[in-house]
């Protein structure tokens, strides 16, 4: 079991219930410095890199279990060849907290809260009617950027506020199941949403997706959110976009580097909300995340799924009959 600098107190309660419960718990910051020995499961974060060397070196792994919901520190597919079945904290309660956060973002860069709090800070005069720039929520032009839980259950929690279109770039699009979502192209995306708000795992296809062209087509005014991972926007880019005020603002919660280096031009940038890998993580969320890596844990071990299984294909690969 690896160490954490933002959930190490998370991993310390799972490894804790697990060695309750009668397993043999290795602790270490990096699992590629553990002396090589019989290894059934790691439990980790996605700050903790497995990469093929460390599977290679161990063939009687079952199965990685991430406490929260990313896994970008492993490559899927690999693990899936190999057998090795990968499950995370995806529960109802994280994903659910996280679709919130990002609708609380969303308002909170239309209707200009960081400008508002900032001018009660300086002591500006209240803005006339006709210099207003708020805009409402209702009738906005949604652009979501991958479809998974967090993005789907936005669209759930959004029925009924009278957002304008919503659409969709994804590679699994679901049409049927989403009739109220216009899967499209990148480029239409970013085009014609005012919100374009980020949904991807990190992976070398989305690295840098979102780069100073894509930037450039985004409408004047439109706003960028992005609560997954850091990385998949460039930073600079984003900053000079933010600084000539062709997009009104971002709300960016993960970053290339964390913490957020002090240099970092987003730490300059205006109309910009900054948050450090936090933004959502409410006490509902962390609550249920280590009975998730518990159950995850003890089911591969048992030879039995995973209730938060990653690859599903990687159980024709199964190991001692993980069913």
């Amino acid at each position: 079991m690896g160490t954490d600098r933002v959930l190490g107190e998370l991993l310390d309660e799972i490894a804790g219930q697990l060695a309750a419960r009668g397993h043999r718990v290795v602790r270490a910051a990096d699992p590629r410095n553990v002396e090589d020995g019989p290894l059934d499961a790691l439990v980790l974060t996605s700050r903790t890199p497995v990469g093929p060397s460390f599977l290679d070196r161990h063939p009687e792994l079952r199965g990685v279990v991430f406490a929260s919901s990313g896994v970008n520190s492993i490559d899927v597919t690999d693990a899936t060849r190999r057998g090795v079945v990968v499950a995370n904290g995806a529960t109802p309660e994280n994903y659910g907290s996280m679709a919130e956060a990002t609708i609380m973002l969303a308002l909170a860069l239309r209707l200009r809260l960081p400008d508002r709090l900032a001018a009660l800070a300086e002591r500006r005069p209240r803005p006339r009617p006709a210099e207003l720039d708020s805009h409402s929520l209702r009738g906005a032009t949604l652009g979501l950027i991958g479809f998974g839980r967090i993005a789907r259950e936005v669209c759930t929690r959004l029925a009924g506020w009278g957002t304008g279109p919503i659409l969709s770039h994804t590679r699994t699009p679901r049409p049927g199941a989403w009739p109220q979502v216009d899967f499209c192209s990148l480029d239409r995306c970013l085009t014609e949403a005012d919100i374009v708000s980020i949904h991807l795992p990190l992976n070398d296809a989305t690295r840098g997706l979102i780069g100073a062209p894509e930037l450039r087509r985004m409408q004047r005014g439109a706003v960028l959110i992005n609560t997954s991972r850091g990385g998949i926007v460039d930073e600079v880019a984003l900053s000079d976009a933010l600084h000539r005020g062709h997009i009104a603002g971002a709300a960016i919660d993960t970053f290339a580097v964390e913490p957020l280096p002090a240099d970092s031009p987003l730490r300059g940038a205006p109309n910009a909300i900054l948050t450090d890998h936090v933004v959502g993580h409410t006490v509902e969320m962390y609550g249920s995340l280590v009975p998730a890596a518990v159950e995850n844990a003890e089911c591969i071990l048992r030879g039995e799924r995973p209730p938060y299984l990653v690859n599903p294909d990687a159980l024709s690969y199964s190991k001692e009959g993980v069913t």
